[in-house]
């Protein structure tokens, strides 16, 4: 037999996650959200869209510091790419991938597709087109602290993940 190598502390985990899924009934997991949506006023939703769109713009920049500046310090950035979870700080993420080349010629669309803001969280996606063959996601987790809209983590999904 081989023995276990679980640690109690998973197990309780587990245990409590359990315990508290089963006191919800299925009103309170669709009710809760639709309710939250419904009272969120729509300049929220406009800010939490131009904080994306801050992204985009340090983005096509090309500048690190541009990057940086629209995450929150410990702000990540994840995903999988050629088969592999990829997990950086956005400090990491901004040093690897702009290094000051701004981008030019791309015929690269970026869509705001949704968002979702509760109180002092939001979640956006965005699909990203390159050319007329591929196409990406992006996921933001926006979090408002301070009165200002800043991006918590970055997800991105893409089609070559899938095979």
């Amino acid at each position: 037999m081989t023995p276990l190598r679980y640690t109690l502390r998973p197990r309780l985990l587990l245990l409590a996650v359990s315990a508290s899924l089963m006191t919800m009934s299925v009103t309170d997991v669709v009710a809760q959200p639709l309710a939250a949506a419904a009272v969120v006023a729509p300049e929220e939703g406009a800010a939490v869209r131009i904080a994306v769109e801050a992204y985009f713009q340090a983005a096509d920049s090309g500048s690190a510091d541009k990057v940086r500046s629209v995450f929150w310090p410990t702000g990540r950035v994840e995903g999988v790419s050629q088969g592999r979870f990829l997990s950086w700080s956005a400090d990491e993420f901004a040093t690897r991938h702009f290094r000051g080349q701004p981008r030019t010629g791309t015929d690269m669309t970026r869509t705001i597709e949704w968002s979702d803001v509760s109180g002092t969280g939001a979640v956006v996606r965005v699909k990203v087109s390159v050319g007329p063959a591929a196409t990406y996601w992006d996921y933001f987790i926006l979090h408002k602290v301070g009165g200002q809209w800043k991006i918590g983590v970055k997800a991105f999904a893409n089609p070559e993940a899938l095979g």
